[in-house]
């Protein structure tokens, strides 16, 4: 089984030299995938290759084989000896059949968009949980090509299929890799309560702000803006990965959590989304998610549609977004007018400052309106929920009775929300009268 350099290799890695391969199937505009193969182009140099060459085929429907065809393949193998590369990258995702049989067709290193966003993920992670996040996503990935990765043995045998000392490889692996892959899930579970109970107690004691929007479009420049804060900044794809939090202090007496979260890009692997739903638990969990778009992008409108869509997925309320435009320092004439988007709109400048304070006024209009103080009743027998309760909300008063308790709470409707969910009844209508008495 590959050992750790494999799934977190070293900052220093040798530089590899690409060819990239992008693919318009039936439906698909070519400008999209052109606009895909760039990005492409992206990631490969952020995880440190030299991107020597790209190039589309139209086709009706992948080839089962090569997903791209006999022709293709030919074409694509000159092209690697004329450039004397040493890597093929995929904008499609390939089978495990398919990556094999385009190595052997043109004796060259193939890997898809999914393998080399996993690759940039392991060498940008810092976090325990970011890295555990990570390698469970790689592993996942893994699992099904493990034959591919040692078929070289069964051949010097003459075997067919993983028979010879491929096979007795194969199986140790196959085992090892669900052993770890367990204990990746169990070390991960226990980072993630630690992580939640942090979280709810933040989200309890101050009003969230969750910074969300396509990678790179300088969400973390935006939190050193707004809260003087010191994260890594770079222009380049995922720059950072792990969740970072600061309180942001809006003046008059008002204060917030501002986190800046990973960053999107179209065509997010399936397995990278699942192992980090804790990560995205804080845009799922915030009282207000601030879409940061990048004003000077020509892809910009793109890029939006792809974050929506994974808002979307999530069931964010788009009552809980706005929209902020940044870098609009970087595009001629917009100083002054107005930002696209609609009124709720807002345009921006980490680089210099503009917009900022409309920025923290529109927070704070959003803050104010935002706590809401109720009554919430349990019945007897329904005190697992009361945990939830001193969780989520402020508590100002409880009172008991035959009946149950009731608590008056001072909360976030996305809270609110929650603790609905969780069996709480609220009785609003008994705020008015509490003092005077509302028993349980």
């Amino acid at each position: 089984m590959p050992g750790k350099d494999f799934f977190h290799p070293p900052a220093q890695a040798v530089r590899e030299r690409a060819v990239l391969m992008g693919t318009v199937l039936r439906g698909q505009e070519r400008e999209e995938e052109e606009a895909n193969l760039l990005e492409l182009a992206q990631l490969a140099r952020a995880a440190g290759a030299r991107v020597l060459h790209a190039t589309i085929q139209e086709r009706r429907a992948p080839d089962v084989a090569t997903f791209i065809g006999k022709g293709k393949v030919a074409e694509l193998a000159e092209r690697c000896r004329e450039r004397e590369a040493n890597l093929i990258i995929f904008d499609n995702d390939l089978s495990p059949v398919q990556a094999r049989n385009l190595e052997r067709a043109t004796d060259t290193n193939v890997i898809d968009r999914t393998e080399l966003i996993l690759d940039i993920f392991a060498l940008r992670a810092q976090t325990r949980q970011a890295r555990l996040q990570v390698e469970l996503a790689q592993l996942e990935y893994l699992a099904p090509r493990l034959r591919r990765m040692w078929e070289h043995l069964s051949r010097q045998e003459g075997g067919i299929g993983t028979r010879g000392p491929g096979e007795t490889q194969l199986e140790v692996d196959r085992r090892r890799l669900g052993e770890r892959m367990a204990r990746l899930k169990r070390d991960l579970a226990r980072v993630e309560r630690v992580s939640e109970t942090k979280a709810q107690r933040r989200r309890r004691e101050a009003f969230s702000v969750a910074m969300v929007g396509y990678t790179n479009v300088g969400k973390s420049s935006l939190l050193n803006a707004l809260t003087a804060a010191d994260v890594h900044v770079a222009d380049a794809l995922f720059a950072t990965l792990d969740s970072t939090t600061r309180r942001l202090d809006l003046g008059e007496g008002d204060t917030v959590l501002l986190t800046d979260t990973v960053g999107f890009v179209r065509k997010l692997p399936h397995h990278l989304v699942e192992s980090f739903k804790a990560t995205l638990s804080e845009v799922r969990e915030a009282d207000l998610l601030l879409h940061v778009v990048d004003l000077s992008n020509p892809d910009c409108d793109r890029q939006i549609e792809a974050v929506e869509e994974v808002l979307g997925d999530m069931d964010i309320d788009p009552e809980s977004t706005l929209r902020v435009y940044n870098k609009c320092d970087a595009v001629p004439g917009v100083a002054g007018g107005p930002a696209p988007g609609g009124p709720t709109a807002l345009r921006v400048s980490a680089r210099d400052g503009e917009g900022l304070e409309g920025l923290r006024e529109a927070i704070r209009a959003r803050r104010r309106e935002a706590f809401v103080e109720t009554v919430l009743e349990l019945r007897a027998g329904d005190g697992s929920v009361t945990g939830h309760i001193y969780r989520e909300a402020e508590v100002r008063d409880v009172r008991y009775g035959a009946a149950g308790a009731r608590f008056r709470v001072r909360l976030t409707p996305p809270s609110l929300e929650r603790l609905l969910r969780k069996g709480a009844r609220e009785r609003s209508e008994l705020l008015e009268t509490w003092d005077e008495g509302a028993d349980a």
